[in-house]
């Protein structure tokens, strides 16, 4: 049975709640190991886990790097870019829980909501949660018994899957308030950060490479060269993310979608459409209207 119901989110919109028999649509989960590649910038759709079982990762979200070894936790919702880097080509084994907020949502009570630790925060801040061993070990007892029920499915699967997920999200919360309110990442180059703190205030503006080199009088080929040092990709790519993450905000707020491709930057009509789908997957329109149901 499909069930409905009124969420105090985003808005206090009315929204439909999903199909228990469909769960893994709405909360997918990925045990990975191989070998260290080049990832690209990303949005999801909603809110992701990460966690790390082993490799030489910094992890860049929004504005910050996070150094991480085994057991640290990264937490992103569907506004904050973010991206892995390898400083060597060692294996690379990690765990990620993709999910729908409103599947999340619905177990929201007066005490406790399940969504706090990815929006009760600044966009690109304490993304970062570093877990005892204690923690740790209990956080990939519930991972693995996650991956066994999603590997070997029984009788009453999908209840069980939305229970260890529940209960996840109940010990992440947790340690998210447990923990200080600290950033734990490392600054990037000073010449960087004034650069992405503009980009950030003037995504609706002109933001080619020759804007930013009069702006920050600095050699755009130098800039480029930086960038890439410090995050593994492109500024341009970067920029492209941002304006991509402001329209999915604005959509989600009921702007047009030719309100949207303006105020975030593309001023072509057809290569927002063409762009947002490439990085979102469905088109601005489609997006707005899973949104906002």
């Amino acid at each position: 049975m499909k069930i409905w119901t009124k969420l105090m989110f985003h808005g206090g919109i009315a929204l439909p709640i999903t199909y228990l028999d469909q769960i893994d649509h709405y909360i997918q989960f990925l045990h990975v190991q191989r070998k260290s590649h080049s990832i690209d910038f990303h949005l999801h759709q909603g809110c992701e886990i990460y966690f790390l079982l082993q490799g030489d990762v910094k992890y860049f979200v929004e504005k910050t790097v996070y150094p991480l070894q085994f057991g640290d936790l990264i937490i992103t919702n569907q506004h904050e870019i973010h991206k892995p880097s390898f400083s060597s080509d060692v294996v690379y084994e990690r765990i990620t829980i993709e999910f729908d907020p409103l599947i999340a949502a619905q177990y929201q009570t007066e005490d406790f909501n399940p969504l706090s630790c990815f929006y009760d925060r600044p966009i690109g801040t304490r993304n970062k949660l570093s877990l005892t061993s204690n923690d740790s070990a209990a956080l990939l007892s519930l991972f693995m018994k996650y991956d066994a029920l999603k590997n070997h499915p029984s009788l009453g699967n999908a209840v069980m899957k939305m229970g260890c997920f529940m209960e996840i999200m109940v010990h992440i919360n947790r340690l998210f308030q447990e923990q200080k309110i600290t950033d734990q990442g490392l600054d990037l180059h000073h010449k960087l950060s004034p650069v992405l703190d503009y980009i950030e205030m003037h995504l609706g503006e002109d933001l080619s490479l020759d804007q930013l080199e009069k702006q920050f009088f600095i050699n755009k080929y130098y800039l480029i060269k930086l960038f890439k040092k410090y995050t593994g990709n492109t500024i341009h790519e970067y920029i492209i993310y941002k304006r991509i993450s402001l329209a999915k905000k604005l959509l989600a707020e009921g702007s047009s979608v030719t309100e949207a491709c303006m105020i975030s930057g593309f001023n072509d009509y057809t290569s927002f459409l063409r762009m947002f789908k490439k990085k979102v997957g469905i088109l601005p329109r489609d997006y707005q209207k899973n949104y906002l149901g």
